[in-house]
């Protein structure tokens, strides 16, 4: 026997959260807190500004 389509409305559900959606916000966090750490971390003991965070290398000197 072959199935009917449903001939009512389709009710659709949201699906639920799961466990990887709880470990990928979880890892989310867990970097921004790291980045937020090496940036204060750099700006704070070794004297760097926020722009020469991303200001990339300067060639040495010949």
């Amino acid at each position: 026997m072959t199935s009917m389509p449903p001939s009512g409305p389709v009710v659709r559900v949201k699906p639920q959260p799961d466990v990887y959606t709880v470990l990928l916000i979880v890892a989310v966090l867990g970097l921004a807190v790291t980045v937020g750490a090496v940036m204060y971390d750099l700006m704070h003991n070794y004297g760097l500004t926020f722009a020469r965070l991303f200001s990339g290398q300067e060639t040495p000197p010949i």
